[in-house]
C-alpha cells in the first residue's frame, strides 16, 4: 500500500490511499510532512479546523474568497459561531433557532459558512467594530457614518423552536442607558450575561448579575480611572485589565477561580497575584479558570480544576499552578469551558482538560485529559487564529508571516517570585 503523508498531514482523516487510519493515532515516532518548499502553498492554505460538535462538512473549511489574512475576530456561543472578517463582513455556523445568527427564524441551523447580513433599517453605512456571543444571542457593534456606536443583537426572546415563524424578527438594537458617556467600544458576553465598555471606562452589564438573576436593562457596574484593555467574562465572575496590566476581579469566588481564599466579591477587587519583575503578557479566562501567561513564556493556572484544567491533584487550584513542559516557552495560551489550548515557541499545539465530543484535536475514550498532550500534525501549520468554545476548538491557519508563532525565542529561566496583595 502506498502512504501519502501529503494528504494524511492536510485532511481531517487519511486519504483514500490510507483511509483506515485516523489521524488522532499518530506517535511520537510518526514521521510528520517536513515544511518545504513543495508543500509550502498546500500547509499556508487559510482555513479553519473546526474539532468538537459541529456537521462533517465543518470539520475543514477552505477560506477562500475572503481575501488575505480574512479572519479578524471569531466568537462562540452555545451551538453557534460568529467569524467576523478584516473586510467588514460577517459569517458564522450552527443553530439559528432563536434567531442567533441573525437569519430569518426559518433558517433553525447554517450546517455551512453562511453570509450573515445586518438588516435593520435606517443604518445607512457602518464598520464592524466588535463582536460577542452568549449562549443563545449574538451581539454586534456597530459605528455609523455619524460616528454614533450601536449594538445590534440577533436573538429573539420568543420561543418556536420547531414551527416556522413568519415576520418575527431576530435582529434589533439593543436599548442603551441615558447615563451612558462617549462611545462604546468593547462588548463580551457569556451564557446569558452580557458586557459593554465605553472609550471612557464605563462598563455596563446586563443579561443577568453575578447572582444569576435576570436584569431588564443596563446597569452601570463601575467607571475606571485607568483604561480599560480587556474585559472578561466567566460563570459568575467578571475579569478586568487595564493598560497598566493590573487586573481588577469581581464575583463569585467558589472555585477561587479569582484568586482569594473567601467566597463572592460584590465591588472590583485588585486581583490576588503580581509578579516581580515579569509582566504578564497574556490573561486567558475559562468557565471558572484562568491562564496566566508571562512575557518569559511560563504559563499559570488558577481556579476550576474538575476537568483537570489546572493539572495538579485537588478539585481547585487555589494558588497558582505552573504547567511544565520539558522547560519549552509557551508563546500563547487560550482558556475554553474546562479545557486548554496552548501553543509553544517551537510551533507545537497542546490542548488538556475536558474532552468532550472531540473538541481537544484527537479522540479519547475519557472523560478529561489530566495533561497537556500534543496534536502532532498541527505542528507543521502556521496558525493564525484561535478560539475555544463550550463544545468546540476552531483553529485558523494561514500564511507564515501572519502566524502566531513565527521564530523561536530565546530562553530565560530565572525563577518566578509572586507577592501577594492585601
Amino acid at each position: 500500500m502506498n502512504i501519502c503523508l501529503r494528504k494524511c498531514c492536510c485532511a481531517f482523516f487519511c486519504c483514500t490511499c490510507c483511509r483506515q487510519t485516523p489521524l488522532n493515532v499518530l506517535t511520537n515516532q510518526t514521521i510528520l510532512l517536513p515544511k518545504n518548499e513543495a508543500t509550502k502553498d498546500e500547509l499556508e492554505t487559510e482555513q479553519l479546523y473546526i474539532y468538537g460538535s459541529v456537521p462533517e462538512e465543518l470539520k475543514t473549511v477552505l477560506l477562500e474568497g475572503y481575501g488575505p489574512n480574512p479572519v479578524k475576530k471569531i466568537v462562540c456561543g452555545k451551538y453557534h459561531s460568529i467569524i467576523l472578517l478584516t473586510n467588514n463582513r460577517l459569517i458564522g455556523f450552527g443553530l439559528n433557532d432563536l434567531g442567533q445568527l441573525g437569519l430569518p427564524l426559518e433558517t433553525k441551523e447554517a450546517k455551512n459558512i453562511t453570509e450573515l447580513a445586518i438588516n435593520i433599517p435606517d443604518l445607512g453605512n457602518f464598520d464592524i467594530l466588535d463582536i460577542a456571543a452568549g449562549d443563545d444571542f449574538s451581539l454586534i457593534l456597530i459605528r455609523t457614518q455619524d460616528n454614533q456606536t450601536k449594538i445590534i443583537k440577533f436573538g429573539t426572546e420568543i420561543i418556536f423552536k420547531y414551527v416556522s415563524v413568519p415576520n418575527v424578527q431576530s435582529q434589533n438594537l439593543e436599548k442603551i442607558p441615558n447615563s451612558v458617556t462617549g462611545n462604546i467600544n468593547k462588548i463580551i458576553a457569556f451564557e446569558k450575561r452580557k458586557i459593554f465598555c465605553t472609550d471612557t471606562n464605563e462598563i455596563y452589564l446586563g443579561g443577568c448579575d453575578f447572582y444569576g438573576t435576570e436584569i431588564d436593562e443596563y446597569v452601570l457596574l463601575k467607571k475606571f480611572e485607568t483604561n480599560i484593555k480587556n474585559i472578561f467574562l466567566q460563570k459568575e465572575g467578571c475579569l478586568v485589565q487595564d493598560t497598566e496590566d493590573n487586573i481588577f476581579v469581581l464575583g463569585d469566588n467558589s472555585y477561587r477561580e479569582l484568586g482569594y481564599r473567601t467566597g463572592f466579591t460584590n465591588e472590583f477587587k485588585p486581583f490576588r497575584y503580581k509578579f516581580e519583575n515579569k509582566n504578564i503578557k497574556k490573561l486567558s479566562v475559562g468557565a471558572r479558570h484562568i491562564l496566566l501567561l508571562l512575557d518569559t513564556g511560563e504559563l499559570f493556572c488558577l481556579g476550576d480544576n474538575s476537568d483537570n484544567q489546572c493539572c495538579g491533584t485537588t478539585s481547585t487550584s487555589q494558588f497558582l499552578n505552573k504547567i511544565e513542559l520539558n522547560n519549552e516557552k509557551v508563546a500563547d495560551c487560550y482558556a475554553g469551558y474546562n479545557y486548554n489550548l496552548i501553543i509553544l515557541e517551537n510551533g507545537s499545539v497542546y490542548t488538556w482538560g475536558n474532552t468532550d465530543n472531540g473538541k481537544l484535536g484527537y479522540l479519547e475514550d475519557k472523560v478529561t485529559q489530566e495533561t497537556p498532550k500534543e496534536i502532532l500534525w498541527m505542528k507543521i501549520r502556521c496558525i493564525n487564529y484561535v478560539c475555544l468554545g463550550k463544545l468546540l476548538s476552531i483553529i485558523v491557519t494561514g500564511k507564515q508571516e501572519n502566524a502566531i508563532v513565527k521564530e523561536r525565542g530565546n530562553n530565560n529561566n530565572e525563577p518566578v517570585v509572586l507577592v501577594e496583595q492585601n
